[in-house]
């Protein structure tokens, strides 16, 4: 199976959308990470809007890039960074069988889960020591 890599990363997810059309328009699916958190956070380095693709998509992903005039990594750049994206839930056994979109769920819900038990947790102690 293929994993996703990162092939490009923006301060802005607009400025991301140039080359995700790019990339569909040859047939190769892509995938924004972190649109969402750049945007509500533009305030704070999340590390900016990540392009991501299948890892057997890049070297075609490369050409278009380069033809488009993009901005490829250096010679002398690891390509540690541009090629495997950071992805910690594949660290944890249980999540690293499902997609990606399944891991981000199971994320939401548990963000979730600790902010309403942070709020009622809140509430019960606002009701038993009223000021």
């Amino acid at each position: 199976m293929d994993r996703m890599v990162e092939i490009a990363r923006f301060q802005y997810p607009a400025d991301a959308q140039v080359l995700i059309a790019l990339l569909k328009s040859e047939g190769i699916e892509c995938y924004l990470r972190n649109e969402l958190s750049t945007q509500i956070l533009s305030h704070i380095d999340v590390g900016g809007a990540r392009v991501e693709i299948l890892e057997s998509d890049v070297p075609r992903a490369m050409e278009l890039m380069k033809e488009g005039g993009f901005d490829l990594p250096e010679e002398n750049e690891s390509p540690e960074g541009m090629i495997s994206a950071t992805n910690w839930m594949n660290r944890v056994p249980v999540l690293k069988k499902y997609s990606l979109p399944v891991q981000m769920i199971f994320l939401s819900i548990i963000v979730i889960l600790a902010l309403a038990l942070f709020l009622g947790l809140g509430l019960l102690l606002q009701q038993a020591n009223p000021i």
